[in-house]
């Protein structure tokens, strides 16, 4: 595994959009943010440009992204937004050059393509999480997001107790992976889809219907994804404004009879997903489970090499 440095204090952020145009005002109130926090931020021309709903074309974009992965004046490289798009750049990435120069990558939502691709290719670690142009331009900044993002961003270590109980204690250990579910689904069968075997998968997803996010994860089950996964743990599921069938099942429900039936563990509970107060998690780093009466997530260990 490529052990990314550590951002320093003072360093130099990258920021790009290599999905969808982010919204400007958003956009400076986020750079804002990082440049009080005393960063330097270099803001990619694709931050401005748009073609549709793309934050310029493919070239421009997978061209960024290379770029920024190959200077070394750069420490970090963080995504404005999601969106969509991501997905348009996983052959026209130089994988090579990012497993050669690894560097800390924060993303969320339409980036879990970039992200999942990256480490199938080169098994660099990368953070799924809090984003410049949304979550630290969407003002006032969530104090819980804020603190528990800056913890893993300065330690490459996170800690967090959910929700979710158990009437027996189970413990689970793997790397994890972390992505919004619809996004990771469009890769099933594309050479840019990880292995899952021993990994602690944690999905979640935003304004899809109860029938589709069911759909979504038979087709991980079905494609032998789950296969030998050490466990499976769902965010939050933010719903749509409204379902098409009328009578749905719970994601619990779903839960049950999708993965505890075909011999899958899983837990719920984590406030991970397209929230306020999201949770950012490693991908690719080691992670300890517990479930039990109180629940536990933690590093075991850094996404840093020390």
């Amino acid at each position: 595994m490529p052990y990314l440095r550590r951002l320093p204090k003072k360093g130099v952020i990258a920021l790009t959009s290599p999905a969808t145009t982010p919204d400007p005002i958003k956009l400076e109130a986020g750079v804002n943010y990082l440049e009080s926090l005393g960063y330097r931020v270099e803001v990619g021309k694709t931050c401005t440009q748009k073609e549709h709903y793309l934050a310029g074309s493919d070239a421009l974009r997978a061209h960024e992204l290379n770029t920024f992965f190959a200077d070394h004046t750069i420490d970090a490289i963080f995504c404005s937004r999601g969106g969509y798009g991501g997905m348009h750049l996983l052959d026209k990435l130089d994988y090579s050059t990012i497993r050669s120069s690894p560097k800390l990558f924060c993303g969320f939502s339409d980036i879990t393509a970039l992200q999942w691709a990256i480490y199938s290719k080169t098994e660099m670690p990368s953070v799924s999480g809090a984003m410049v142009a949304t979550d630290f331009g969407d003002l006032p900044v969530d104090d819980q997001m804020e603190t528990q993002f800056w913890e893993l961003i300065d330690t490459g270590y996170t800690e967090i107790t959910f929700n979710y109980s158990s009437q027996m204690e189970h413990v689970f250990e793997g790397k994890m992976i972390a992505g919004t579910l619809a996004v990771a689904a469009k890769q099933i069968g594309s050479p840019y889809f990880p292995v899952l075997e021993n990994h602690i998968v944690v999905l979640e997803d935003v304004d899809e219907p109860m029938h589709k996010i069911e759909g979504y994860l038979r087709q991980f089950l079905l494609s032998g994804h789950f296969r030998n996964t050490t466990c499976v743990i769902l965010g939050e599921f933010s719903p749509p404004k409204q379902e098409t069938f009328d009578d749905v099942p719970s994601l619990e429900e779903i839960a049950k009879r999708v993965l505890t039936e075909h011999g899958v563990p899983f837990a719920t509970g984590l406030t991970y997903g397209h929230i306020k107060n999201k949770i950012s998690l490693p991908v690719g780093s080691p992670i300890s489970v517990s479930l039990g009466p109180v629940s536990n997530l933690r590093s075991t260990g850094s996404l840093y090499s020390f």
